[in-house]
Formats: structure tokens, sequence, C-alpha cells
């Protein structure tokens, strides 16, 4: 059985616009469809994607996990572009300012942001619920908890969605992302220094750990610039879809007022159904096949995670927002040994900013169209007119 061929273009603004219609449509073509415009296999079904990335020896990410060569040869070395041995030492480094033992003492400095916020919020009834509700944790941390310096901040966010605007490549948008990564690149340049970095913070740890793992300054300097896109956009993006979902589906923060105990489930439902990041791409590094469907050595597998947490043949009622749903299986933070290493810090982000507004807010209420980012890999919100109604 041969992959289905696929002429849609999946970094399309109208694949970005409705990515649930175009992840069915992929769904229903079968396990491995060929996607003819990007020169890429995909896998969009979750049985099909928890296999791809349960097989890192075979669909590497050493070799980059954008569908561009030319993107990948930025890209190779960071903890995300790598494999084996030289992953888990780097993984090491990287993941271990953000455990949960490390990042505990910084659950006053998140509960009070987030409080101070929701304080704010319900004064104004009225917000956009990105730049005013999902970007203000976020950004907060990474500017104060990771310890970058603060020069950077006014162009922390395009930074961190021109990184993920990169992974197609080829249209207008990755060509942009080119030169707004320019601007990042000097930033780091002279503030990516563990000198610039402040003390106690996430980042200088990094240059504090790295040498007992054998990585040199230079080694930790790469590192810590992991720690700038997936600790904005994909936070930013999941939190995002709290006021939407909550707007979309009133029964369920009632639901939430009366059981504060279902928090940590509904973050990771919020995560399922927005699941930030749509797609990553591995390396085939030998022939293989994937549900009886034969994929050539040296060829590129798309894996969609968005379509996977939405498939009808593992989720049922996919399309649903149901915070009692049993949904630890969920790749919306990926799955295996690339699992997404700042999951722990995203989960508290959002439970404290949940937490903080249950206890005042009556109802969610959309006033408007939300209007989708455009971007290649993230799916997020650019604008959502929110108001609430206090308790």
């Amino acid at each position: 059985m041969d992959a289905v061929r696929y002429d849609g273009d999946f970094y399309s603004d109208a694949f970005i616009r409705d990515p649930v219609a175009g992840f069915a449509d992929l769904r229903r073509r079968g396990p491995v469809v060929w996607m003819a415009q990007q020169n890429a296999y995909a896998v969009a079904r979750y049985n099909e994607v928890v296999h791809v990335l349960r097989k890192p020896d075979i669909f590497i990410s050493g070799k980059g996990i954008s569908i561009s060569d030319d993107v990948n040869r930025m890209l190779i070395g960071s903890t995300v572009n790598s494999d084996g041995d030289l992953h888990d030492r780097r993984r090491k480094v990287t993941a271990t300012p953000l455990m949960p033992k490390s990042i505990k003492p910084l659950e006053d400095y998140i509960r009070d942001t987030a409080q101070a916020l929701g304080d704010k919020l319900i004064a104004q009834r009225e917000f956009d619920g990105v730049t005013e509700f999902a970007q203000v944790l976020p950004l907060s941390v990474v500017i104060d908890l990771v310890g970058l310096d603060e020069s950077g901040r006014e162009s922390m966010l395009d930074w961190g969605a021109a990184v993920f605007d990169l992974m197609d490549g080829h249209n207008e948008r990755s060509k942009a992302a080119f030169q707004t990564l320019v601007g990042l690149r000097a930033y780091l340049d002279v503030y990516g220094r563990a000198e610039y970095l402040k003390e106690g913070g996430l980042a200088r740890r990094i240059f504090e750990i790295a040498p007992d793992s054998g990585f040199t300054e230079q080694d930790a300097a790469q590192m810590m610039r992991d720690y700038i896109s997936p600790s904005l956009d994909t936070t930013i993006s999941a939190s995002g879809f709290i006021p939407y979902l909550f707007a979309q589906n009133p029964d369920q923060w009632e639901l939430l007022q009366a059981r504060p105990d279902l928090i940590p489930n509904a973050v990771e439902e919020v995560v399922r159904l927005a699941s930030p990041i749509r797609s990553f791409s591995r390396y085939v590094a030998e022939d293989t096949e994937v549900s009886g469907v034969p994929v050539p050595r040296g060829s590129r597998m798309m894996v969609i995670y968005g379509s996977a947490n939405r498939d009808e043949t593992f989720w049922d009622e996919p399309d649903r927002f149901d915070i009692t749903r049993e949904v630890r299986k969920h790749v919306g933070f990926g799955h295996g040994t690339h699992l997404c290493m700042g999951l722990h810090l995203a989960r508290r982000e959002m439970i404290n900013l949940i937490e903080a507004m249950r206890t005042r807010v009556k109802r969610w209420e959309l006033t408007g169209e939300p209007e989708v980012s455009m971007n290649n890999t993230i799916r997020a919100f650019a604008r959502l007119p929110v108001r609430i109604e206090p308790l």
C-alpha cells in the first residue's frame, strides 16, 4: 500500500485559518499521506503519530525538524534538533532547571503575577484574550524567571514567532522570519552570555551546570537559546484557548468553579484541543514502514500533533471540550524522547491563570470574532475580544 497523495498546502493561509478541517481531511485519506507541496510524508492519525515519535532511531531529529534543508542547517545542534547521547546530555542540562523540584521556588512568583492579572482584568471587564491575558505571564516568566536582559522585551514575541515560522522554509512567512531573526542573533550575541543573565535565573543555571556534562560556554549559550521560543509561543497559544473554550462551553466553567480539583485536567484538555505545535518533521534514517506504507530512507516525515489530538478513532467525541475527559495520552506536549522539556512550567502557568480567574469570573463571553495568528507552525489567536462577568 502506497501513501495517498495530498496536493493541498499545509502552510497555506486557508489551512492555517481552519486547521481542524484540514486535519480531518488528512486523517480520512489514510495512515500515511504524501504531501506533494511539502515534498514530505505525513502522519495525521494518533496511532501513527505515536509510532513515529517512539522510533527516534529511525525518525531522527538530528538533521533538523523543519522540512527545509536550509532551515535545518541553522537549527542542528540545539537540543530539539539532536539525537542519541548528544540529545540526552543536552537535555539533562536544559531540562534540569525546568523540573518540578527546580521550579517549585518560582511558584509564588507565578501565583502572585497571575493573581495581579486577575485583579486587573476583573476591573476592566473587557480585554484582549491574547495581549492582555495569554501573553502576560509567559513574557514575565521569560524575562524575569528565565533571566534574560530587559532590552529584548519588546522584540521577544516577534523573535519567538519567527523561529516557528521558519518550519516551512519556502513561503513568505518563512522568508520574513529569516530577517526577523537577525535581531535575535544580534541580541543573543551580546546578552546571551552568563554575565548578562539574571543571577539565579533559569538561563544562568545553564552556564553553571553545563561544564559538569562536558559542554563549553559556547555550547551553553546555544542551549540557553532553547528557552526563548518554547517558553513563549506554545504557552501563549494554549493560554489563549482558555477564554475561548470556556466562553464557548459555559457549562465547563460552572463545573470548574464547583470542582477546582479539575483545574490540572482542564489544562490538559485545553492543550489537547489547542495543540500549539501543528507539526514538526523528522528525517527518515532508514527504509521503513508505517502501518504497511513504505517510507524510504532520506525522506521527511511530518508529524501532525494537532490532528492526532482530534483523531476520532482514538478520542471519544474529540472536538468536544470536556474537562473530566481522561486526557493523559494527548500529544500536545509531544511524546517520547522529545517530550516538551518546558511542560511543567507551562502547566504551572496555566493552572495559576485558571485559578486566578476561577475565583473572580462568573462567565466568559466573546464580543467579536477571534483573529487567527498566521504562523507556519504555532496554532494561536492574534486577537480574542473577551468580556467577563464578575462573581
